[in-house]
C-alpha cells in the first residue's frame, strides 16, 4: 500500500480518537454536578473562615472526583442526617459511607480505613478489651456509632442513660477530660486531632488509653448511580497512580497514632 494511503489512514485513526474523546470529555463536562453530602469533624472536613471547605477526607474525595471529570457541589450536615437524605434522593452522594449502613445505591473503592477506637484516661485504669466491656460503663459515641461498630454497641442503646451519640465531636473531648463519661467512641486521627485543638477549651493533657477493640474499617462515598461510582473510582486509581493520594495524606495525616491506611480494597457494593 503507498505510503500517503498508510498515513491518510493512521490520520484518520487519530482523528476518529480525537472526536471521541473530546464527545466523552463534552458529555461529561454537560452532565449535572452532584450533590455530595460531607459531615464537618476536623481534621477531615474543615470550614474556612470564607466558607471554603478543606481536609483529608475532603480533598481526597474531591481531587479523586476531579481527575475522573466530575463536578461535586459539596454541602455540610450531621452524620446522622446524611444517610436519611441519601435514602431520599435529597442528595446524589455522601462520605464517608460503609456497607453496614444499608443503603441503596453502590459504594465507591476505599477512600479512608477509619481506626475507630474506645478512649479512656489512664487514671481510670479501665479493662475494656471487648466491645461487651462497655455495659456498664457511661459511654459517649459518635453519630451512628451503634450501626457502624457492631451489635454490642448497638445493644448499649438500651440504656440511653448511660450510651449517647453527639454531632458535635468536641462534646466528646470535653466529657471526657471533664470526667463527665467514662469512654469515647471516635475515630483516631479524629480524637486526636480535635483534643489538640485550642477550641477544646479544656487541660487535654492528661494520658489516655487506647482501647482498640473494634477491626479497621474501610469508608467510601455511596453514590445513587452506579455509572458515577464507577467514574468515581477511575479518578481514585488516578490520584493513587500518581501521587497526588499520598501527598494529601502526607499534609494532613502525619502523626504516627492517626494512619489513614491506603487500602485500595472496594467494601462489597450494597443495594
Amino acid at each position: 500500500m503507498p505510503s500517503r494511503h498508510l498515513f491518510a489512514i493512521r490520520l484518520g485513526l487519530i482523528m476518529a480518537c480525537l472526536l471521541l474523546g473530546s464527545g466523552a470529555a463534552l458529555a461529561q463536562a454537560a452532565r449535572p454536578s452532584l450533590a455530595v453530602g460531607f459531615r464537618p469533624p476536623a481534621p477531615d472536613v474543615m470550614q474556612q473562615p470564607d466558607g471554603t471547605l478543606t481536609g483529608l477526607e475532603y480533598d481526597l474525595v474531591m481531587l479523586a472526583a476531579g481527575a475522573a471529570g466530575q463536578r461535586l457541589r459539596p454541602q455540610l450536615a450531621p452524620y446522622g442526617r446524611l444517610p436519611e437524605d441519601f435514602r431520599r434522593q435529597a442528595i446524589d452522594a455522601f462520605a464517608p459511607a460503609n456497607p453496614a449502613m444499608a443503603l441503596p445505591g453502590c459504594i465507591s473503592d476505599t477512600v479512608l480505613v477509619y481506626r475507630n477506637l474506645a478512649f479512656s484516661l489512664q487514671s481510670r485504669g479501665l479493662t475494656i478489651a471487648a466491645p461487651a466491656d462497655l455495659a456498664g460503663l457511661d459511654v459517649t459515641g459518635f453519630q451512628n456509632a451503634h450501626v457502624m461498630l457492631g451489635p454490642a454497641i448497638a445493644a448499649l442503646q438500651g440504656n440511653p442513660g448511660r450510651y449517647r451519640e453527639v454531632a458535635n465531636q468536641m462534646l466528646q473531648v470535653r466529657a471526657l477530660f471533664a470526667g463527665r463519661t467514662d469512654v469515647v467512641l471516635a475515630e483516631r486521627r479524629i480524637f486526636r486531632h480535635l483534643m489538640r485543638s485550642a477550641e477544646a477549651g479544656i487541660d487535654t493533657s492528661a494520658a489516655l488509653t487506647e482501647h482498640e477493640i473494634f477491626p479497621p474499617t474501610p469508608y467510601g462515598v455511596a453514590f445513587q448511580q452506579a455509572e458515577d461510582c464507577i467514574a468515581f473510582n477511575r479518578g481514585l486509581a488516578t490520584i493513587r497512580r500518581n501521587g497526588v493520594y499520598d501527598e494529601v495524606l502526607r499534609r494532613w495525616d502525619t502523626a504516627p497514632q492517626a494512619k489513614s491506611g491506603a487500602d485500595t480494597r472496594a467494601p462489597p457494593p450494597f443495594g
